[in-house]
């Protein structure tokens, strides 16, 4: 709404707020506290993975992780559980084993036996398609990033 006469011009002019400072200004901001947040770190398994010489990269989205500590004790997707219940936890995922990925990360310190174990207890029900986890050396690992 414009209140003043027509043909007339208020004297002086109104204040001019420039937003182009302010908008730099909540951006860094912004930028800053992202950088700098810190972020929840979720509780894992602390395994020492042996490293990888040298092979392929498997990537899927469809997989099923299955994890031994040094001190040969089984989690399977983060839930400690037992040899013997490992077959009944992957029946109850419902997953097809011929197409489901099962990813085993092996502490370098667990026992070769146990693991040998889970692969057969894989095997028995049907998940075939097994890979072991290993830590990719720097030099291999800036292959992996492209």
């Amino acid at each position: 709404m414009n209140f003043s006469p027509k043909g007339r011009s208020r004297k002086g002019g109104g204040p001019d707020i420039n937003m182009t400072p302010l908008v730099d200004v909540v951006l860094q901001l912004v930028i800053f506290f992202m950088v700098t947040a810190q972020f929840a770190v979720l509780p894992g398994l602390k395994l020492l993975l042996p490293e990888l010489a040298s092979g392929s990269l498997v990537q899927t989205s469809e997989r099923l992780e299955v994890n031994i500590t040094a001190d040969n004790d089984i989690f399977f997707e983060g839930q400690p559980t037992t040899l013997a219940r490992l077959g009944d936890l992957l029946e109850l995922t419902g997953a097809d084993g011929s197409q489901v990925v099962v990813l085993i990360q092996a502490d370098r310190q667990a026992d070769y036996g146990g693991v040998f174990q889970v692969i057969e207890a894989l095997r028995l029900k049907n998940f075939n398609r097994v890979v072991m986890g290993a830590t990719l050396p720097p030099e291999l690992a800036n292959l992996a990033d492209r």
